[in-house]
């Protein structure tokens, strides 16, 4: 019977640790999957993965508290909960470990969590004091982890230089993408093109590649965001559709800063790259549209433009072409009124992108009606549009409307004139004009003359008012002045 019984207990102690065990290795796999997932830069799934290895490492430490695991299985709950962005559930597993633990390795695991916490939490001086051990570690994972939350920190800082370094120093593919932003911030343009260059050319990296050939642009020029494009294409590794999508963004960027033909060239590879019938590929046919109406001179250079963005129209790009024509419509419409078409100019202008036709329709206006208020200001609206033509315009502007406020603003003499002027504008095209401040007032008492305070030449007897100098009446109040008017006391003068 006592052999039996010894049976039941050894085989519950091994059920026991059976149980365990396969809760760490449950554990253990899904942060194995979660670090396989970051690697191909699937964030989404690895944060998925983290909390599910949080789960089962914490319920390990809840139900065996004195396993000689238990720590193990409180890190792995630290750290599944940090990277998944559980950040408030992971205080407490980060407070007991650092407040128990000796193990180096675990030391610089619970280390690693705070890090990660404080960094998602902007608190960068926190997180590098986190980080002076995990950054001295042996083990190369945690070295590496250590340098990319280094490297944000210090971006949070701003001390782009630094963070840079750190970045540079870091395997994690994460990093590579952070370096890159961390040296455009520094606006080393060039060095971040040839970061760029090594980003993975994998979907999980379409967005922050797009983001950073932007970001690349604003910095260095949309020439070299171009060459950095060149670069990833000629590597032939992207998928179609991202082919597509960067080549019509490039092609915007050209289209803003006036390179039509580059536009134009970008437009049409993206045309080819992108699968027929894909929404890329009809962006790409409006974007071609969009080069000639930045071309456009005149209004009759349009025609085509709208034949083709009406066939366009029933594409699957129908959005866009619709948005792009009624535009078109819009600034070549011929309004009553002088304010109406100057309003066309300027969607010609601010919305078309196409300086010529705007700057030649602010012509329009301005011999439209030569007397209206708003002929200077036409006027010299097309000034900067065509510069061809400045010294004619200007000669006009001086010879016809010298007096003009718009003229005198022109030569830097802005005046309430002007204000009034586009005040008037304003309330033509319907745009609201904040009222002008109502005057201050200020409410203040009547002077009242003679004296304010005690008279310091006089001597003032016991029982005197002493701002009258006279003994004050029983019951009356202490500066109350005399009943009777005559014996109101003569009035002294100022010095």
């Amino acid at each position: 019977m006592r052999r039996v019984a010894v049976s039941v207990i050894a085989l519950s102690v091994g059920l026991g640790g059976c149980v365990y065990y396969n809760a760490m290795w449950s554990a253990e796999q899904h942060a194995k999957d979660a670090r396989s997932f970051e690697q191909r830069g699937q964030l989404s799934d690895a944060r998925s993965a983290w909390a599910l290895a949080a789960e089962k490492a914490g319920n390990v430490a809840l139900r065996h508290p004195r396993s000689r695991w238990a720590d193990d299985a409180l890190a792995l709950e630290a750290e599944g909960l940090a990277r998944s962005g559980a950040c408030d559930e992971a205080a407490d597993p980060i407070g007991r470990l650092r407040a128990n633990v000796t193990d180096a390795v675990l030391r610089e695991r619970v280390e690693l969590a705070a890090a990660e916490c404080a960094v998602a939490a902007a608190h960068p001086l926190e997180a590098d004091r986190a980080l002076a051990l995990p950054l001295q570690s042996r083990d190369a994972g945690r070295r590496s982890r250590a340098e990319y939350l280094a490297g944000t920190s210090a971006a949070l800082q701003l001390d782009y230089a630094a963070a840079a370094i750190h970045f540079a120093r870091s395997h994690d593919p994460v990093a590579i993408a952070a370096h890159a932003r961390a040296l455009l911030d520094a606006g080393q343009s060039q060095e971040a093109a040839a970061v760029i260059d090594v980003l993975p050319p994998t979907a999980a990296f379409e967005v922050e590649r797009a983001d950073l050939l932007a970001q690349l642009a604003s910095v260095g020029g949309p020439e070299t965001a171009s060459r950095a494009l060149d670069r990833a294409l000629a590597r032939g590794r992207l998928s179609a559709t991202e082919q597509a999508r960067l080549l019509v963004a490039d092609a915007n960027r050209l289209l803003a800063h006036g390179a039509y033909d580059l536009a134009a060239s970008r437009f049409r590879q993206a045309v080819l790259a992108a699968p027929v019938g894909t929404l890329e590929a009809g962006v790409a046919q409006v974007g071609l549209e969009q080069v000639r109406v930045s071309r456009a001179a005149t209004r009759d250079e349009l025609a085509p433009v709208v034949t083709a963005l009406t066939r366009l129209g029933n594409d699957i790009a129908a959005a866009q072409a619709k948005r792009l024509l009624d535009l078109i419509r819009l600034a070549i419409a011929i309004p009553e009124t002088p304010g109406a078409r100057l309003r066309a100019a300027e969607i010609a202008r601010d919305s078309l992108n196409a300086p010529l036709l705007a700057g030649q329709v602010f012509l329009d206006v301005a011999a439209a009606d030569t007397g209206s208020l708003y002929a200077p200001k036409a006027l010299l609206a097309a000034l900067p549009l065509l510069p061809d033509r400045r010294d004619s315009i200007a000669r006009l502007l001086d010879s016809r409307y010298a007096t003009s406020p718009y003229t005198r603003a022109f030569h830097g003499d802005v005046s309430v004139a002007y204000a009034a002027a586009e005040d008037s504008l304003a309330r033509e095209l319907g745009v609201a004009v904040a009222p002008a401040p109502a005057p201050v007032v200020a409410h203040v008492d009547l002077p009242l003359p003679g004296p304010r305070g005690p008279l310091l030449d006089d001597h003032i007897a016991p029982g005197e008012n002493p701002l009258r100098g006279r003994p004050a009446r029983p019951g009356a109040r202490p500066n109350a002045p005399p009943a009777n008017p005559r014996e109101r006391p003569a009035q002294r003068e100022h010095p």
